[in-house]
């Protein structure tokens, strides 16, 4: 009796450890592919802490049913060479899903090998409506940009800036270029004009300069910068400097802590066209912030936040799937609401979340919802 007590209790300590050690032995890959370095590293360098930070807290509560998540981190340095070379090297590493890429152009790029791998990439803030309604392996944390081009040309319209000239970064044109057409295409609808439309790809070597006193020439009553954080800001101080008298606007790829920085108190003079609330204004990010700027010394921006949410996304689905990371894609497939830190976002049958759009301004040093001046 006691002897076969005995051995039904070493027979459960020999089940428990190999449970253990398959746990141990198993966790679930996530890759993720951002830009690391460069000018657009303040997107990749803070998707990369928040993405980090939801892995570590799941792990704390034991992981996706029993197993551990393990998140395998690349530089795409912003390319689309790059960005090639990291999806490689993460699909080696075993990966289920990528987390990336930060810039729209790269994502577009990355579509037709999706398949071909079956390996599902979810970026947090790509927002290129060219990535829009397409049945792929492509999902997105990050509403696209059809919103805030209308209601950029709404605000604008009602306070009589009726004449508007753009400035794009031409590096980046999956993203840029959709802005561009369709806030123009918004302006002309509601009686508006646009004088000019100018691309760049560089702002080196008084580039901004130049480009300010171009402005100055035709003084437009409004201008939008569709660029990044460094690029808008060296045009707002450029701008500002000339004493330009447009009033400027900017989109929510420049929505960083870069902009502030860099921009100084120029900053003041630029509302920006968002998918993104301002972070420390969230109600529902308030204890992320705490979290993140205790553990990074830094307010984290939108990517940061987007990416957080986006391991979080992920784990609802696996945890729909029983856990099990070889039916991610199926998971990912079927439409659902979800809680995200910025609100509710509702995923749509091809992958796109939808959501409502702010106007950001810069008060103080910290970004604000704009209210008018």
């Amino acid at each position: 009796m006691k002897s076969a007590a005995h051995k039904s209790l070493w027979l459960w300590v020999l089940l428990l450890g190999l449970v253990a050690w398959g746990c141990q032995r198993e966790p679930i890959r996530l890759g993720l592919a951002g830009v690391l370095t460069g000018p657009y590293a303040d997107l990749g360098i803070h998707a990369r802490n928040g993405a980090r930070l939801a892995v570590e807290e799941f792990n704390r509560r034991g992981g996706v049913g029993g197993r551990a998540l393990e998140l395998f981190v690349q530089n795409d340095e912003g390319t689309v060479e790059g960005a090639k070379k990291a999806r490689e090297l993460l699909v080696r590493q075993g990966v289920s899903v990528i987390i990336g890429h930060m810039l729209s152009t790269q994502c577009l790029e990355a579509l037709p090998e999706l398949n071909r791998w079956g390996v599902p990439l979810v970026s947090p803030t790509a927002s290129s409506p060219l990535l829009s309604g397409k049945k792929d392996l492509f999902f997105r944390l990050r509403p696209d940009d059809t919103a805030p081009t209308m209601h950029l040309a709404k605000h604008l319209i009602s306070r009589g800036l009726l004449k508007a000239g753009i400035l794009y970064d031409t590096k980046n044109p999956v993203y840029t270029e959709p802005w561009v057409g369709a806030f123009a295409q918004a302006m002309e609808s509601y009686g508006g004009k646009i004088v000019f439309t100018t691309g760049f790809s560089r702002l080196d070597n008084g580039a901004d300069v130049s480009l300010a006193e171009w402005v100055l020439d035709r003084e437009p009553e409004a201008l939008l910068l569709v660029a990044s954080a460094q690029e808008t800001a060296r045009l707002v101080v450029s701008t500002v400097r000339l004493r330009v008298t447009s009033t400027l606007f900017g989109v929510g790829w420049a929505q960083t802590d870069r902009l502030i920085t860099e921009a100084g108190s120029a900053a003041q003079y630029l509302v920006l066209a968002t998918n993104d609330p301002p972070v420390e204004e969230a109600p529902g990010a308030a204890e992320f912030v705490r979290f993140y700027k205790k553990r990074f010394g830094t307010v984290p921006n939108f990517a940061a936040v987007r990416a957080y949410d986006t391991v979080r996304f992920l784990v609802q689905a696996l945890e729909s799937v029983a856990g099990r990371p070889e039916r991610l894609v199926e998971a990912l497939g079927q439409p659902r609401e979800f809680d995200s830190l910025f609100g509710r976002l509702v995923m749509d049958p091809y992958g796109d979340v939808h959501a409502e759009s702010y106007l950001v301004g810069v008060r103080g040093g910290r970004f604000v919802q704009f209210t008018g001046r």
